[in-house]
């Protein structure tokens, strides 16, 4: 469980680098993220766009690991995302969402 949560604390460390390509290097080559029940990327190159879209809306963001568990559903992230919605037509305002992000682990990045 200490690599798992080793790997999911660089997993944070990569998101608040605000490098897309950082952030998909923890993804396979055909690996895919789905954001709010959306489409799935798939493959380093879209889910680098992805997380560029949150840079971009988030450029002061800060994800923070909360824990990681396993169950009988598989691995469970549970992270709080922080920042200031700054992308043309935001909010302006700051943001703070927790979630928790479900799915198989691969350690690649």
């Amino acid at each position: 469980m200490s690599e798992l949560s080793n790997f999911a604390k660089r997993y944070a460390e990569a998101w608040c680098s605000r490098d897309p390509r950082k952030i998909a290097a923890f993804f396979t080559e055909n690996g895919s993220i789905s954001i709010n029940n959306g489409p799935p990327a798939v493959g380093r190159a879209a889910i680098a766009k992805e997380a560029q879209a949150f840079v971009t809306t988030f450029p002061d963001m800060v994800v923070t690991m909360n824990k990681v568990a396993r169950d009988e559903e598989g691995t469970k992230f549970h992270w709080t995302l922080t920042g200031t919605n700054t992308v043309p037509g935001g909010t302006g305002k700051k943001f703070e969402s927790a979630a928790t992000n479900f799915g198989r682990s691969t350690t690649t990045g």
